[in-house]
């Protein structure tokens, strides 16, 4: 075999390059793809870890590969977070065929799963090698004694994705969440928290090195950490740079060898060099450890995401044998209670998006090419978003590796439902975090390392920290939990606040969950079909318009100069979590799950951008007659207004602002805004009557233009057009790549159509698979030939074959002119079962230094955050995540009000709930659903008594240490049930929603403090 070109890990670009053929002939270290070219069966099949197993009828299939990519996307999402329910668990098997070439004999061999969900047994011609429970965090096994040379060696996997639901034991979450109940049935292995894509649904290498040799970061099974680069004392002068390699012999005597780290530059260019000579015995494993200084360095941070690459090479005899690539960003961070957020000495404003790590499309779940990912997180750079949050798991490897090219701050948890979990579950999720911090460590772009959903127990907590404190002591990086309570604190370099509340006074606040209402992409306004065909069931009822706004005024929670920033909450609608029966998705993403943007993505533009941006809200075709008010998001001075080139209004920027969550709106309006409702950015003109052309809004700043946006009227739709996405070397042939089709209604001009919503059906030839796409107001629209446009445009996706060729799809509608569009599937070369390319990503691009930093004003917004209880003797840090927020502690007085926003009395009062506190919430939310709807803390040992409308069935939550006291509260005929616990001073109290069922009007509770006497 002849020699072979190189791709080498290169996390300045990770530049494509073919191989000529495999691997063979090299005496330093590879990274291959093992991607394609698996055997698949969705059942469990008795002896097929062995060699000989005869998998001959097996569906051919490359990973990434999930079973549940026909079966997502699409059933309703069921209220109350639960997910989506109805997809196939249970255990599968995958196998895979491969040669081993002779000159492998004196090598060391790892397999590398960047995850698999949920279990896995991995097996190496009939012996087992690998296990993993988490479904996250990659992990490895050493395949070096068990591989044959000279003749076939079979890859077996078996795959288990059984999970549990929230219906499950009878609905009480605490069972569900908290306990493991084996085999596969995990608090975070719940359609709840991501939806239960099973499989290889990421990708697959294996390392092949010396056997003296560089270890990889895969401690579960293999017990190695890898190599650790850290920055020593950093500062714009200078920084120290720590570089620790683990290294094993494994050749059977003793090697002496030198070691050569060289940091380059993003040309290429060695700026430090470090040199170090040692010896390892036998079998003996080792971290040697270097040191050096680097003058001047580039700084990584959002907006110059600078990243040197550490080159380490293993010499002996002269010759280098292996070698590690690594990335290495140069910063430092500073989180403040009273200035924010700071990196290198500049103060930054986090602002972006929390994630679902599964990440998954309609037609493919999970299983995505990294280009794929990388799209979405480019998304999220293109906005302005600094930030993403994943949640409730571990991002993946491509997420991380996109973060560090994009600029983008990370919050990286382990794997995570919520609250805390005991016996087997806490073991796994454990071990998962070591080996999480382990294999993330090297990344610039993780700068949080999040404990928890929600806070654990001491003992845990200290488990948590102390892996942090042993395997990251140097990276620069802070701890904490969302909602982090008295126990969990002094742990905790920050608190993650949700929906504006939560804050600790001692601690620094980023945001983790803002923002969390939902509406769909395809309903623009209450002017616009289908909005008088659909009506949210459940929590929310908001146009797209609507929904835009509202990015407004949630953004005031992270928006004072003082807090660190946050998540909104979420990026890509998703089929996890969902409140709104009419919906297949949890619709609270500014990008609808095709990654097609909604009016509120832009809308997120013009907030996050440094220089000045305006958009306009929604489209400008609408039936004759029709007046509206036309809404305009802009960061400037003033906005005027024009249609068909007459100025038609000229606003100026509000200076002042009022919540529209806390004003009440009459009963049939159909006004987005109405004229009380104020925001520094919203400009609003008052009934605009539809005339056809050009409406266009224009941005001033100190009386000159700086900014504008149009929206025209579109003609009628005759034609669809379809235009093609691929990953950077467009569509390969590797049976796991994938090309994304827009698919357009547009008018005689070209224009797209705004208000088109009707059936497109698809047809397609050539070695594709077809993948569809959806509806997300539909049952059973994923997978079909056929589907409807919404708003003018929808997304399909046609998954490569092994085949290479020309795909050819056409798209027709009824009365429009059809359209055609051909992709080439590109050949890929497979050698032994061996791809000849790493999954391609694009480039990092071009880098424009940054001023020097000065230190900024006062915000843009003039709001600041107040914590919640301030004024309160037996209540601290009370955290609403209620849509208003609108939760208030009071004095415990009969004839007080009942709640925040009602007129309701507190009645008469037993003498048990004299002498404390209470809080009002508000009534109108009595049916709003969230698992985390209450938490504070208690000041004072005594009693925390709910009064709950007895009407309404008991909460499973209230089982749990709440006792029925047999009395109520009564005021004519309303009664409220009184539920009372027992706390002591500094515990933690977290109640969930009021009730999920679907009754009519019903009262919210009402929740009392009262110390010991």
């Amino acid at each position: 075999m002849n020699d072979t070109v190189r791709v080498s890990k290169n996390r300045m670009g990770w530049v494509f390059v073919l191989l000529l053929l495999a691997f063979a002939g090299s005496a330093v270290a590879e990274k291959l793809n093992f991607n394609p070219d698996w055997r698949f069966i969705k059942e469990d099949v008795a002896g097929a870890e062995a060699t000989g197993f005869d998998d001959s009828g097996w569906k051919q299939i490359s990973a990434p590969h999930t079973y549940n990519d026909v079966d997502t996307f699409d059933d309703w999402s069921p209220a109350g977070h639960k997910g989506e329910m109805d997809q196939w668990g249970g255990k599968t098997w995958y196998r895979k065929h491969f040669t081993v070439p002779a000159e492998w004999r004196d090598k060391v061999v790892i397999i590398e799963f960047e995850a698999v969900r949920q279990i896995a047994d991995a097996y190496c011609n009939g012996v087992k090698v690998g296990h993993c429970e988490n479904g996250f965090i990659p992990f490895g096994a050493d395949l070096t004694s068990h591989l044959k040379f000279g003749e076939p060696n079979v890859i077996a996997v078996a795959c288990d994705n059984a999970f549990v639901k929230d219906t499950d034991f009878g609905g009480d979450r605490n069972k569900v969440w908290h306990n493991f109940m084996g085999g596969a049935k995990l608090p975070w292995n719940n359609p709840h928290w991501h939806p239960a894509h099973g499989g290889i649904y990421r990708n697959v290498f294996l390392h092949v090195s010396d056997k003296l040799h560089f270890t990889q970061p895969l401690f579960n099974n293999m017990e190695t950490v890898g190599t650790y680069v850290y920055a020593v004392n950093p500062s714009r002068e200078s920084t120290g740079v720590g570089i620790e390699n683990e290294i094993v012999n494994q050749t059977g005597k003793e090697q002496p060898f030198s070691l050569r780290n060289r940091l380059l530059d993003r040309t290429g260019k060695t700026v430090l060099e470090l040199n170090e000579t040692t010896t390892l015995s036998a079998g003996q494993k080792k971290i040697v450890k270097s040191s050096g200084n680097l003058v001047n360095p580039e700084l990584w941070e959002p907006g110059y995401p600078y990243l040197y690459t550490l080159v380490t090479e293993i010499i002996r005899d002269g010759q280098v044998i292996d070698r590690n690539e690594e990335p290495f960003g140069v910063r430092w961070i500073e989180l403040t209670t009273d200035r924010g957020f700071y990196i290198n000495d500049r103060h930054v404003k986090l602002q972006g998006w929390g994630m679902k790590s599964v990440d998954g499309w309609p037609g493919l779940g999970a299983a995505n090419p990294d280009w794929m990912h990388y799209y979405t997180l480019k998304l999220i750079a293109d906005s302005g978003g600094n930030f993403v949050r994943w949640g409730h798991t571990a991002g993946g490897p491509i997420h991380l590796r996109a973060a560090d090219e994009l600029g983008i701050v990370t919050q990286q948890p382990g794997v995570d439902g919520e609250g805390d979990t005991e016996g087997h579950a806490w073991e796994i999720r454990s071990k998962a975090w070591k080996e999480m911090v382990i294999y993330y460590r090297n990344s610039p772009s993780l700068l949080v390392w999040e404990g928890g959903n929600q806070s654990t127990s001491k003992e845990h907590t200290e488990e948590l920290k102390s892996v942090v404190d042993f395997y990251d002591p140097y990276g620069g990086r802070v701890y904490g939990h969302r909602r982090a309570n008295n126990v969990v604190k002094p742990y905790c370099d920050l608190t993650i606040s949700t929906e504006g509340s939560g804050y600790i006074k001692e601690l620094p606040t980023l945001e983790g969950e803002y923002n969390r209402e939902e509406s769909p992409r395809r309903v623009w306004d209450r002017h616009t079909p289908p909005y008088q065909k659909w009506h949210a069931k459940g929590s929310y009822d908001l146009s797209a318009e609507e929904y835009a706004i509202n990015q407004l005024f949630h953004y005031q929670k992270i928006a004072p100069r003082s807090h660190g920033g946050g998540a909104n909450w979420i990026f890509v609608d998703s089929t996890s979590g969902g409140r709104v029966e009419t919906e297949v998705t949890r619709t609270s993403g500014e990008m609808d799950a095709m990654r097609l943007p909604k009016e509120a993505y832009h809308v997120c533009r013009v907030i996050f951008s440094d220089e000045p941006d305006i958009h306009l809200i929604g489209h400008w075709n609408y039936p004759a007659g029709t007046i509206k008010d036309i809404n305009v998001a802009a960061d400037c001075d003033e906005v005027s207004l024009f249609l068909n080139g007459k100025e038609i209004g000229r606003k100026q920027a509000a200076t002042e602002m009022t919540n529209p969550l806390k004003v009440k709106k009459k009963k049939g309006s159909s006004n987005v805004a109405p004229k009380s409702w104020k925001h520094p950015m919203l400009f609003t003109f008052e009934q605009v009557e539809w005339k056809p052309g050009d409406l266009v809004a224009v941005g001033y700043k100190d009386g000159r233009e700086v900014a504008r946006h149009e929206v025209a009227t579109a003609g009628p739709a005759v034609a669809l057009k379809l235009t093609p996405l691929t990953g950077p070397t467009g569509l390969l042939a590797d049976g796991s790549d994938a090309v994304v089709f827009d698919v357009e209604a547009i008018d005689s001009n070209g224009n797209r159509c705004p208000t088109f919503i009707e059936r497109c059906d698809f047809t397609v030839e050539g070695p594709g698979v077809w993948r569809g796409g959806y509806n997300s107001g539909k049952i059973k629209s994923t997978n079909n030939s056929y589907l409807d446009l919404e708003a003018g445009i929808n997304r399909v996706i046609v998954r490569s074959s092994l085949t290479s060729g020309t795909i050819t799809l056409k798209a027709s509608s009824k009365g429009l002119e059809p359209a055609t569009c051909k992709v080439e599937a590109l050949p890929i070369h497979i050698d032994g079962g061996v791809a000849s390319h790493l999954p391609p990503i694009p480039e990092q691009g071009r880098l424009a230094p940054l001023p020097l930093p000065v230190e900024e004003a006062a915000s843009r917004f003039v709001a600041e955050a107040q914590a919640d209880g301030s004024f309160s003797d037996l209540i601290e840090d009370l955290s609403y995540s209620g849509p208003s927020g609108d939760a208030r502690i009071q004095k415990t007085k009969a004839g007080a009000p009942m709640f925040s926003d009602h007129e309701q009395k507190l009645p008469k009062l037993p003498e048990c709930l004299m002498g404390g506190e209470y809080i009002q919430l508000p009534n109108s939310e009595w049916n709003y659903s969230a698992v985390d709807l209450l938490q504070f803390n208690v000041k004072k040992s005594g009693n925390v008594y709910i009064a709950h409308d007895s009407r309404l069935e008991t909460m499973p939550w209230m089982k749990t240490g709440f006792a029925d006291t047999g009395k109520e509260l009564v005021r004519g005929k309303n009664r409220w049930r009184l539920f009372s616990k027992k706390v002591t001073a500094g515990e933690s109290v977290l109640l969930g929603s009021n009730t999920e069922t679907k009754e009519d009007k019903r009262w919210m509770m009402v929740v009392f403090v009262v110390p010991e006497s």
